[in-house]
């Protein structure tokens, strides 16, 4: 039961779609800016968006999608919306990379 737990805390899916231009990725644990509320204050192209779900905390999700980040090349990541449904969070969000 503990390993199960275990296992369900660390759970994180993430359903990543690219919507823009294809881009180079970044190296691993790149800068991805979190934007919360708003868009980038540069000029951006949007080029991927994704769905995320992660058990029990919202930071998990947050670097889930940073981490993604750097896969589809992106340097911010905003537009979020989210809810909790039983032990779950779910977010969404857009990948945004400057021109």
């Amino acid at each position: 039961m503990a390993a199960a737990l275990l296992l369900a805390s660390a759970c994180v899916d993430a359903d990543i779609r690219l919507i823009g231009p294809a881009r180079p990725s970044r190296p691993p644990a790149c800068n991805v800016d979190v934007i919360a509320e708003g868009q980038p204050a540069y000029d951006f192209v949007d080029v991927a968006f994704a769905n995320v779900s992660c058990a029990k905390t919202r930071n998990r999700c947050v670097d889930e999608l940073r981490k993604q980040g750097c896969v589809v090349g992106a340097d911010a990541v905003y537009g979020f919306s989210e809810r909790t449904e039983s032990m779950y969070i779910h977010m969404t969000a857009t990948f945004a990379a400057r021109r």
